[in-house]
């Protein structure tokens, strides 16, 4: 009974004392400044006394290809994985198909039995061809009545059209072979080029759309050389002359740069897509893509990555002067 006013007068107020402290420690701590976050990289910085910037995209030289399917259907074997280094024509995947195989077959069975009927009707043709001409050279026309030789001449005219039509149902039905022969090929989807897989998601069991899937089905390009698809903002677009040099960065690494060359510009202004997220940036602009090129292994770059590019230009003041002597001429 002692021990609990003991307790009341001295053990609360040394766990208050103590709650107080800990909780001046916790604030203490937490006031304290953060240590500052190590930065990897510096931002890219132009290398020209005038310039026009600009976002990149690596692609491959002559576009990344998406393949699709003309026939839709479940695959059924995969011929090829990602990096694979492929020839035009060489199978990537292909469409389940033993439906057409055994209408293939069925139509190839068909084909010796037109042959036969060709053969049966050269054969009676040439009998009656025989019996004609033996009628044809009789010295004495009344060995032979009148209405046998126009029977004879009847034969070979009907002969002659059955062996028309044989051979012409032969030719139908060879047709239907190739047709069949064609449903499968179709079946198998094959590299227009010689590339890369850039990417794969055709999976063994998984149905393919003949229309627009979800997602690209094989995409493949040829990565000898890597292309950089520069957006140029429209308010820019005038400054921009072809074959001047340009210079990119990895995004997120601006020491590794590389000399770009001028490849081709595609002169429709379109609506710009890749969006940075800037807050000063308008979600109408339209720019106008320019491609440039540099050797693959120049650096670690990959195909879909982003880059930052700088592209040599004339001062604004120079170009608005070569403008004013053009309009004055």
């Amino acid at each position: 009974m002692k021990i609990f006013p003991f307790f009341l007068k001295v053990g609360l107020p040394m766990l208050a004392v103590g709650g107080v402290a800990a909780a001046l420690a916790v604030a203490s701590k937490g006031s304290q400044p953060s240590a500052a976050a190590e930065v990897s990289g510096h931002p890219p910085a132009a290398t020209y006394s005038s310039y026009i910037a600009g976002a990149g995209l690596v692609e491959a030289l002559g576009r990344n290809i998406e393949i699709s399917t003309p026939v839709g259907g479940i695959i059924d074997k995969v011929f090829v994985q990602v990096g694979a280094h492929v020839s035009a024509g060489a199978p990537l995947f292909r469409i389940e198909g033993r439906d057409k195989l055994a209408e293939l077959k069925a139509r190839e069975a068909n084909i010796p039995l037109y042959e036969a009927k060709i053969q049966e009707a050269e054969a009676a043709l040439a009998d009656y061809r025989v019996q004609l001409k033996t009628a044809e050279t009789l010295v004495d026309k009344r060995a032979l009545s009148a209405e046998e030789f126009s029977k004879r001449r009847a034969n070979v005219a009907i002969y002659e059209s059955k062996l028309a039509q044989a051979k012409a149902d032969l030719a139908n039905a060879q047709a239907q072979v190739e047709e069949s022969r064609t449903d499968l090929e179709r079946r198998v989807v094959r590299s227009p080029i010689d590339g890369e897989v850039l990417e794969l998601n055709a999976l063994p069991g998984a149905y393919a759309a003949a229309s627009v899937n979800d997602t690209v089905l094989a995409m493949v390009g040829n990565v000898d050389r890597l292309a950089v698809r520069i957006d140029i903002d429209e308010n820019d677009a005038w400054r921009f002359e072809r074959g001047r040099p340009a210079r990119a960065s990895i995004r997120g690494n601006s020491d590794l740069t590389v000399d770009l060359t001028f490849e081709y510009v595609e002169p429709y202004v379109r609506p710009k897509k890749s969006l940075t997220g800037s807050s000063t940036e308008r979600t109408d602009t339209r720019v106008l893509q320019v491609v440039y090129s540099f050797p693959n292994g120049k650096i670690p770059a990959y195909v879909g990555q982003q880059m930052d590019v700088f592209i040599s230009a004339p001062a604004a003041a120079e170009t608005k002067g070569r403008a004013a002597e053009a309009s004055g001429r």
